[in-house]
C-alpha cells in the first residue's frame, strides 16, 4: 500500500513536471492530482527537492531502460547512437501527444532544476547525465576500434558533446513544438565526430 502511494505520487508529480517544470508544481498540486494529504506526500518526500529528485531519478529508469533497448549490440556503434536518437524522437512525439505540446527532454531541464538545489542536487543529476554519456562513449570508443572515426578522437569529450547536442535540440524542439528536430542529431552527430579532436 505505501509503495503504491509513493509511486503514485512520483508518477503524477512527474506528469506535471513535464507539462510545466518542478518550479512551477506547488506539493498542494501534486497532492490533490494524486488524491493523497500533504502528510502522505511529506511521509515519502521531506521535500519538493526531494520529491523532484525521485521523478528525475524514475525518469532516468524509464530513458535507461531506452538507452539499452537502443544501444544493443545487434548492429554497428553509430547505428546505435542512430536508433538511440530515433527512440528520443518517438518518445518526445509520445509526450507531445500526451501532454498537448512537445516537453522537451524528461532528463535535461530536470536535471538542471535539480541540480540548482544545492550539493546533493548537483550529484543526482551528474550521475544520470554521466550514466547517459557513458552509452555514447561506449558506442564512440567501438566505432573507433572500427575505425569508423577518426582514432585521435577522446571518446569521453565526444560525449560530452554529442550528449550536449541532444540537450540543445531537445530544447529547440520545445520551443518550436516540433518532436522531429532532434532527428537533425543523426547527421550532426556523424559531422562532430568527424571534426572531434
Amino acid at each position: 500500500m505505501a509503495k503504491g502511494t509513493r509511486e503514485r505520487i512520483v508518477a503524477v508529480a512527474r506528469d506535471l513536471v513535464h507539462g510545466a517544470s518542478l518550479a512551477e508544481v506547488s506539493t498542494e498540486d501534486v497532492c490533490k492530482a494524486a488524491g493523497v494529504h500533504k502528510g502522505s506526500l511529506y511521509h515519502f518526500f521531506p521535500s519538493k527537492e526531494a520529491l523532484g529528485g525521485a521523478v528525475l531519478d524514475h525518469n532516468w529508469d524509464m530513458m535507461h531502460a531506452v538507452l539499452d533497448e537502443a544501444f544493443a549490440a545487434d548492429v554497428p556503434p553509430l547505428e546505435r547512437i542512430d536508433r538511440f536518437v530515433d527512440s528520443f524522437g518517438r518518445m518526445l512525439s509520445l509526450m507531445r501527444e500526451r501532454f498537448g505540446a512537445t516537453p522537451g527532454c524528461p532528463l535535461g531541464g530536470l536535471a538542471a532544476e535539480v541540480a540548482g538545489h544545492g550539493e546533493e542536487g548537483r550529484a543526482r543529476a551528474g550521475r544520470v547525465l554521466d550514466g547517459w554519456m557513458g552509452y555514447f562513449a561506449t558506442a564512440i570508443s567501438e566505432a573507433k576500434g572500427r575505425g569508423d572515426v577518426p582514432a585521435d578522437i577522446e571518446s569521453t569529450s565526444a560525449a560530452t558533446r554529442v550528449l550536449a547536442l541532444m540537450q540543445g535540440l531537445a530544447l529547440l524542439a520545445k520551443a518550436h513544438d516540433d518532436p522531429s528536430l532532434v532527428l537533425l542529431a543523426k547527421a550532426d552527430i556523424r559531422l562532430l565526430l568527424r571534426a572531434s579532436r
